[in-house]
């Protein structure tokens, strides 16, 4: 019955970003390492518990990756492919559902920074 009380705990102490997590469109403002600022869209697809899928459509161009959600974080990081480079990401998810992280791409390196956050109606229900 202990080990029930504190499992029980526990889940409710998961920080309140983890179960905000949403599937859908975001909207997405971010800066390039150089210092440009860019807006587009991002569509979130939950492929598992902890499993999404990702597509970035900014300035005309697609960029696609999955994306491992750590609940403990919560943070969610991400590996991804824009044209001929490859590039990872790592977002803290706030309690909203918005996403803001850094980002870096390539074998230029420099960091930019990105928020994504979730549109109005066109996201799924809340991750459980």
């Amino acid at each position: 019955m202990r080990r029930l009380i504190l499992a029980a705990t526990l889940a409710l102490a998961l920080p309140a970003g983890a179960s905000a997590q949403q599937a859908g469109t975001y909207a997405v403002a971010g800066q390039t390492p150089d210092g440009q600022r860019y807006e587009g869209t991002a569509t979130l697809r939950q492929t598992g518990t902890n499993t999404w899928t990702i597509t970035w459509n900014v300035s005309g161009d697609t960029s696609r990756g999955v994306g491992l959600l750590i609940p403990e974080g919560p943070l969610m990081v991400i590996g991804y492919v824009a044209g001929r480079d490859i590039g990872a990401a790592a977002y803290a998810v706030e309690a909203d559902g918005s996403l803001a992280g850094t980002w870096t791409q390539g074998d230029r390196g420099g960091v930019g920074t990105e928020i994504l956050r979730p549109q109005g109606g066109g996201g799924g229900a809340p991750r459980k």
